[in-house]
């Protein structure tokens, strides 16, 4: 039996200020169901979206296609779309519906073997946790197939670290130098935390 409760993150943990959903994503657990197995990681790298003002985001400028829908739906909703031809990026609604801003999944702790594991990269975490396309528009508070979970992990203000997102000089400077990814420094605020606790079902 766990000794913690897994709380699923509800609508009201996606339907505020980007920024801050962003930053309290780190050491919150996404779980995959597939094929009858759950897959869960630990989110350690995440980067903020603001919308029509960011001229890194998708829906820069108001842009609103088929494509960039479900950052326009009530926060919570899963966007996911294909780069490169190779990887799939796994994103999530904030702020509200018909604000069109997001966070990004760049960085995952999994513990497939009962050994932690530091995934890297948005397209290592989609490749772990088996999202593709089928999950666009899925909605994490009530969807079957992912959803998010709070497992009691806190993580120290002064573990976090903030600083420019990658990949996006084709903003500009202005925008290429905002600060919104965060990421846990050095994973340092889980050493008092075994695997199990983390990982319910995984060995020691």
């Amino acid at each position: 039996m766990n000794d913690f409760q897994n709380d699923r993150l509800d609508r009201a943990a996606f339907n505020r200020a980007t920024l801050q959903v962003a930053r309290d994503l780190l050491g919150k657990f996404i779980v995959r169901s597939y094929r009858g197995r759950n897959i869960s990681g630990m989110i350690t790298e995440v980067e903020a979206y603001k919308g029509p003002k960011d001229a890194a985001s998708h829906a820069c400028g108001g842009r609103r296609t088929a494509r960039v829908e479900p950052l326009y739906a009530d926060g919570g909703t899963v966007y996911v779309y294909f780069i490169y031809g190779i990887h799939w990026m796994l994103n999530f609604s904030t702020a509200g519906k018909d604000i069109p801003e997001g966070v990004l999944i760049r960085g995952i702790l999994s513990d497939p073997d009962g050994e932690r594991k530091l995934l890297a990269g948005p397209g290592r975490v989609t490749k772990y946790l088996r999202i593709d396309r089928k999950l666009d528009g899925a909605d994490v508070t009530d969807s079957k197939q992912i959803w998010l979970e709070d497992r009691g992990i806190r993580i120290p203000a002064r573990s976090i670290k903030r600083g420019p997102r990658i990949g996006v000089d084709f903003a500009g400077p202005y925008w290429a130098a905002r600060p919104w990814r965060f990421w846990i420094d050095g994973l340092t605020a889980l050493r008092d935390h075994p695997p199990p606790k983390l990982f319910p079902g995984t060995r020691a």
